[in-house]
């Protein structure tokens, strides 16, 4: 048997990556969102029968010879969810074939660390602070929801963000080049018009979500009340990665704590400021924004269903993909 798969499975989208042990790559498509709590099982029947089909399709036999499949999926939390998943999958393989389905964290966390443990911070439009530890325990602090948590999300910078404009517009807040710079964006003339523009878009969520990256562009403009939203919210993501240190890990241990999502991905900003937060922790964390897309973290789990850790010549060829790439 001479091939893993790594799944990818977001709230989005669906990211597919056949790959031999050697950790050349082979296959590698999107596809729909795969999360069982938004998707109906006949649905993710389809989508699941598609990606297989395009895998044995554009490598022919291939199913037969897969020995891991590791699949990190959006909802699979819980072991129903999870079970659900694999039911789905298991037919389309021999009954030795190793199914794994773990929340998608894991995939961001192993993209970093390369399956080794630590705890990985996802700041996307929502957020959450997840880790393994070397016992294989998991554990997250976070990630409840953007009516309850997500404290440093997209969601969270960009609702801080408007609060603020409009607290400008009250007269009870400071001045913040982030009214002028929202009110261009939509071209109103109003805190009443700004607000009439958000409630009424098709995702208010994902429209305050996307208002995140004024936020960064007026710190960059050095407009002092951004920068104490980012400060504010560096200082929320510290305090989730001190608690889940203190659950995961023992004092003396070395920690990486690996920076995903989109508050990471365009700007340093964030990581400095996180930096900061951290510099009275007893413990240094290292702060490492990952090298592969977490789809390379579900085929790092894969590898490692099959073995104790990732071969090097796994992990240069992984590398040397991305680089080539880039």
């Amino acid at each position: 048997m001479n091939y893993v798969i790594g799944i990818d499975g977001g709230g989005t989208k669906t990211q597919v990556v056949l790959a031999d042990k050697a950790g050349n790559v082979l296959t590698n498509k999107r596809y729909e969102s795969t999360n069982p709590n938004a998707v109906p099982r006949e649905t993710l029947n389809g989508i699941f029968k598609q990606i297989f089909q395009d895998i044995e399709r554009e490598v022919p036999d291939s199913l037969k010879q897969v020995t891991s499949v590791f699949a990190g999926i959006a909802g699979a939390g819980t072991k129903k969810s999870a079970l659900h998943i694999a039911e789905i999958m298991t037919p389309y393989f021999l009954p030795e074939t190793k199914i794994k389905v773990v929340p998608d964290s894991v995939n961001a966390l192993y993209s970093g660390t390369f399956g080794k443990p630590g705890i990985v911070q996802i700041s996307g439009t929502g957020s959450i602070t997840f880790g393994v530890n070397r016992n294989q325990e998991q554990g997250r602090v976070g990630g409840w929801g953007y009516l309850l948590g997500d404290e440093g999300s997209g969601f969270d910078v960009g609702k801080k963000g408007i609060q603020s404009a409009l607290q400008f517009v009250d007269g009870r807040g400071p001045n913040t080049v982030l009214l002028d710079m929202l009110f261009e964006l939509y071209n109103v003339r109003t805190g009443r018009e700004l607000i009439d523009k958000i409630y009424h878009s098709d995702s208010p969520r994902l429209e305050i979500s996307r208002l995140s990256k004024l936020v960064f562009e007026a710190v960059e403009k050095k407009d002092a009340v951004s920068v104490n939203i980012l400060r504010k919210v560096a200082e929320e993501i510290s305090q989730s990665i001190i608690t889940l240190d203190q659950k995961l890990f023992k004092e003396e241990e070395k920690v990486e704590v690996i920076l995903c999502g989109g508050l990471f991905s365009n700007s340093n900003i964030l990581s400095a400021l996180l930096q900061d937060a951290l510099i009275d922790y007893p413990k240094r964390m290292s702060l490492v924004t990952p090298e592969l897309p977490p789809v390379f973290g579900s085929l790092i789990g894969a590898y490692l269903e099959i073995g104790s850790c990732v071969k090097a010549d796994v992990e240069m060829n992984l590398r040397r993909l991305m680089n080539n790439k880039q």
